[in-house]
């Protein structure tokens, strides 16, 4: 599936707006927990979830790849369970992806994401919010920062407090190496 034409433009214009709120600029760590407070959006782990124990016994242990977090709709607002079994860069990502359905306006009743990513029946709204979330942790123009300073993927993980995984991701997804490295020889 392809994003429709003029979303990541508009993913990266939101996702500066949005690190306003936050008073961060492109080159700031996000705290997608203070996002979610920003937004209303409360959070609460399985363990507080109220489900049964049972439920949360599997899903925090031998099926913990199958439940990251759900966005779960309530009255005019949501919250968001997540899966507290799980390291704080994957917790994290998580966490972005699920505020960028509710930064995007995605309608819906349940989103779920697991190890494959989000579960419904929309993958344009799957698609969009795995672009934004990437935006939201590190913004093209923090990932161009990064690359003008020949920052390692390491070093841009560590700085953006993500995975070295989603790091590379972004690095290599938003072109930023290929510019820095057309202006340098340009200005040699």
């Amino acid at each position: 599936m392809v994003l429709q034409h003029g979303f990541k433009a508009k993913a990266k214009r939101l996702a500066l707006e949005v690190r306003k709120e936050l008073n961060l600029g492109p080159n700031d760590e996000i705290d997608p927990y203070a996002l979610a407070k920003l937004y209303g959006v409360d959070v609460c782990t399985l363990a507080e979830s109220g489900l049964p124990v049972g439920a949360v016994s599997y899903f925090t242990t031998v099926g913990s790849a199958k439940f990251s977090a759900a966005l779960v709709p309530i009255e005019t607002g949501c919250y968001v369970v997540e899966n507290h079994t799980h390291n704080q860069f994957r917790r994290r990502s998580t966490m972005a992806h699920e505020m960028a359905h509710v930064l995007l306006e995605h309608e819906f009743n349940l989103l779920i994401t697991d190890d494959k990513g989000c579960r419904s029946s929309y993958s344009v709204a799957e698609e969009e919010a795995a672009e934004f979330s990437g935006e939201l942790l590190i913004p093209w123009e923090g990932a161009r920062w990064a690359a003008f300073k020949r920052w390692s993927d390491d070093e841009v993980a560590k700085h953006f407090n993500v995975s070295i995984e989603m790091a590379r991701w972004r690095m290599n997804s938003t072109g930023v190496r290929r510019f820095a490295e057309r202006a340098r020889k340009r200005y040699r």
